[in-house]
């Protein structure tokens, strides 16, 4: 678990304050770092962060996206939500480090998980949840994976999991807007042999409709689903 650097605050370029090695002043809030809109970003803070890990926090309320009401009317957010929280404390932990060098957080895509675990069938609303994320690994095509913990606001680890994601280089990305935006690009800025009446993957016998159960405990998650910055 990490703890908040007590180095002097020196003032960023955009007139934000930042501790040593480009950080800013901490906990501070999360939403900069991650590219969603705001009924999307559901972490709260960034409690700390370095080269390798980042610590966020969330006290979830009855008001957002996925809270529901358990069988004593209470509000709660499901358990496999908490691989959600994971990943967007992931995203938080890229978006830093691109805020370091003067760059904007880029979207990236969450992968899969190397079992979920949760020990809880929700997580209660109004109760503060802390998400530890801490680096494996990061590759120079952009693939990288994540050991992630969640715990309770007395600590305890109660989810767990490992968490693979995909960040597109910074190059790919330019040249697929470019792309889109061609003169060439045929409606909605796709060429027409590659949209979609005309791409295999669109044909009857190559779709396929993927699933993800819900349930409390263990849990995986296959295919690749955006999830903002990573």
């Amino acid at each position: 678990m990490l703890t908040p650097t007590a180095t002097p605050a020196t003032p960023l370029p955009d007139g934000t304050s930042s501790r040593d090695g480009g950080y800013p002043v901490m906990p501070c809030a999360i939403g900069p770092y991650v590219p969603h809109e705001a009924g999307m970003c559901l972490l709260d803070e960034v409690l700390a962060c370095d080269e390798h890990s980042l610590s966020a926090s969330v006290r979830p309320s009855p008001e957002d996206l996925f809270a529901e009401l358990d069988g004593a009317g209470q509000a709660v957010i499901p358990a496999w939500v908490g691989l959600e929280w994971m990943a967007q404390a992931i995203a938080a932990w890229s978006g830093l480090q691109a805020a370091r060098t003067g760059q904007s957080p880029r979207v990236g895509f969450l992968l899969g998980s190397r079992r979920y675990e949760s020990e809880l069938p929700a997580f209660a609303c109004g109760q503060r949840w802390q998400i530890d994320v801490q680096l494996d690994y990061r590759a120079d095509n952009g693939l990288g994976a994540f050991k992630a913990t969640l715990s309770d606001e007395h600590g305890a680890q109660v989810a767990r999991a490992g968490v693979n994601v995909f960040e597109p280089p910074a190059q790919a990305v330019a040249s697929a807007v470019s792309k889109e935006g061609s003169p060439e690009a045929g409606p909605q800025g796709r060429s027409p042999e590659h949209s979609p009446e005309h791409s295999p993957e669109h044909s009857p016998e190559h779709s396929q409709e993927h699933s993800q159960e819900h349930s409390p405990g263990q849990q995986d998650a296959t295919g690749a689903a955006p999830q903002g910055n990573v």
